[in-house]
């Protein structure tokens, strides 16, 4: 059967209208999809505050003795005689060694007994001076005689001189035969033993003596650290303090007593010393040791916690918890970390809380749940010794 044409037409505009109300309502319908909330996460924060923080130069240091004294003979003589062991601490004067000295003693009571002939000539000669000035005076005796007379008495006073420095080199030798420690310390291995021969230029001293009372730690600083270290020090005397990881209960004090008289240019470092009474000898030469050195107190410094300070690639960061409880990444500048604490130059203000667990679930805009610092764990030993209860 063959539809008319103005049949046709009509049935073409009723499927263009049906299909335009299809995609207008299609496209004025409702999105199906909802956004979905981010989870909170937990995390433990800590408030930014204002207090007292002591501004310290943390270095490493190299305990180093006053003095090291290589002990070595000033005469020879084979050694009769050790008066100290290996590793003995000595006080200065304590004898070390004594050497044979039977010839030097043999030489100075030589020379004691050419100093008393020649006193006595001495005392004849000047008499004979003096009889024969009378004579001259009378005519009995002639000049000659008295010019000889003088010459005698001129050469016995020289010969006695000669004996008395005779008997001080031979005085002074048995002096050197009794070899004393020139300085406090502790001994170490003895390289001359008992009947050797000790000889004078040997390279290898005879034993060598350290001193620990006091003692020193060299370190070096940064050179950013210097300007600040000469102008506490023109105030008052500065002090260093010294611990050691293998040492816990050492807490050794003292002052620093040297800055060296140049930068080193390869390093940019500055070389300086600090004196320590070491009394109970705990610091000990040659030792590694953690260096701190006090400048002052900063009366308002603003700290956190150190570990809620991050490092990534655009600096030094930390997360900032607002008033809704939402993470913000925020960039610092630390001046410094003391004992766990950092002390913030800027970019944080006192009061702000700052995340110092779980940032490793957090990036800028999460939601957050404060969580509250576990307690402290008890110290396995306080543990064992707890009393254990009965039934």
């Amino acid at each position: 059967m063959r539809l008319s044409r103005p049949l046709l037409s009509v049935l073409l505009l009723a499927a263009l209208g049906g299909g335009g109300y299809f995609l207008a309502t299609r496209s004025s319908a409702p999105p199906e999809t909802a956004k979905v909330a981010r989870p909170q996460q937990p995390v433990i924060t800590r408030a930014a505050e204002a207090r007292a923080m002591p501004i310290r130069v943390i270095a490493v240091g190299n305990v180093q003795p006053l003095s090291v004294v290589g002990v070595r003979p000033r005469v020879e003589g084979a050694i009769v005689t050790v008066h100290f062991s290996e590793g003995q601490e000595l006080r200065e004067g304590d004898p070390l060694f004594t050497l044979d000295f039977r010839a030097a003693e043999a030489a100075r009571r030589q020379a004691e007994a050419n100093l008393a002939r020649d006193r006595v000539q001495l005392i004849r000669a000047k008499a004979d001076l003096v009889r024969y000035s009378d004579l001259l005076k009378s005519g009995s005796a002639t000049r000659q005689r008295v010019e000889q007379s003088t010459s005698d008495v001129g050469s016995l006073e020289a010969a006695i001189k000669a004996d008395q420095a005779t008997i001080d080199n031979a005085t002074l030798a048995i002096d050197y035969a009794h070899i004393k420690a020139p300085v406090a310390g502790r001994t170490g291995a003895i390289n001359t033993k008992l009947g050797s021969l000790a000889r004078l230029g040997e390279t290898l001293p005879m034993v060598t003596i350290t001193q620990l009372r006091p003692i020193t730690v060299a370190f070096s600083v940064a050179e950013v650290h210097l300007p600040r270290i000469r102008a506490a020090m023109e105030k008052s005397e500065l002090e260093a303090r010294v611990t050691v990881a293998s040492d816990p209960g050492l807490d050794a004090r003292g002052t620093l007593t040297f800055i060296d008289s140049a930068i080193d240019p390869t390093t940019g470092t500055i070389a300086l010393k600090a004196t320590f009474p070491n009394e109970d000898t705990r610091l000990w030469p040659g030792q590694f040791v953690n260096m701190s050195l006090t400048l002052g107190v900063e009366p308002e410094a603003l700290t956190i916690p150190a570990e809620a300070v991050q490092v990534g690639q655009t600096g030094t960061y930390v997360f900032v918890i607002d008033s809704n409880n939402v993470t913000a990444l925020r960039l610092v500048e630390v001046d410094r970390i003391l004992d766990g604490i950092a002390v913030i130059k800027q970019g944080l203000s006192a009061g702000e809380k700052v995340v110092i667990e779980g940032q490793m679930r957090l990036s800028p805009g999460t939601p957050v749940e404060e969580k509250a610092a576990p307690a402290p764990q008890e110290a396995p030993q306080k543990a064992l010794n707890k009393p254990v209860a009965t039934p």
